[in-house]
């Protein structure tokens, strides 16, 4: 996707092996990018794969609506879907995972502001968006909603995007910012 400006800071939140986050580091080669993956495997394929980008900083957690542990775990076992790919933040049994406000990471990054949010978190945008005390310093949302995850998702983000227009790319919705 191009974008009609030039981004600073990226946040690639659900970053999984790392594809997103070195595709931006090719499109836009001055931008810090910061990507973020819950499940330990795919983290360690992520650290690996972007180990030549200096630009990109990984973190192992979850982005969630406060900062703490969760569970993680295939959706089957949440939502009674199976998709090999998918790992689903819950509440209840499961890998423990640290999870991390969006907050606590621009303060701990120390970022002001973010130019572009790619959210791909399974259904997490719902507690992610729901407290979202923090939006006014994003320019571009991309999220995939996830509905069937986490009935409400859609909704839940939706409401906090006053001030955005809306388009849609395949399964992202990608809000930018009105001047």
């Amino acid at each position: 996707m191009t974008l009609p400006f030039s981004p600073c800071v990226i946040v690639d939140a659900g970053a999984n092996i790392g594809t997103a986050s070195i595709y931006f580091a090719h499109r836009y080669p001055e931008a810090r990018i910061i990507a973020i993956e819950a499940e330990a495997s795919n983290f360690a394929l992520l650290s690996k794969n972007v180990q030549p980008y200096a630009r990109i900083t990984p973190i192992h957690a979850a982005l969630w609506s406060q900062d703490g542990e969760m569970s993680l775990t295939l959706p089957e076992a949440v939502t009674g879907s199976f998709e090999k790919w998918a790992f689903f933040v819950h509440e209840g049994p499961g890998i423990p995972v640290r999870t991390i406000s969006m907050r606590f990471l621009m303060n701990e990054m120390k970022i002001a502001s973010i130019d572009v949010l790619k959210v791909d978190i399974e259904g997490a945008g719902k507690e992610v968006f729901k407290s979202c005390d923090w939006i006014d310093a994003v320019g571009c949302v991309m999220i995939e909603l996830h509905d069937r995850f986490k009935p409400g998702c859609s909704v839940a983000v939706s409401s906090v995007m006053q001030g955005f227009s809306t388009s849609q790319q395949g399964e992202t919705t990608i809000y930018y910012r009105q001047a």
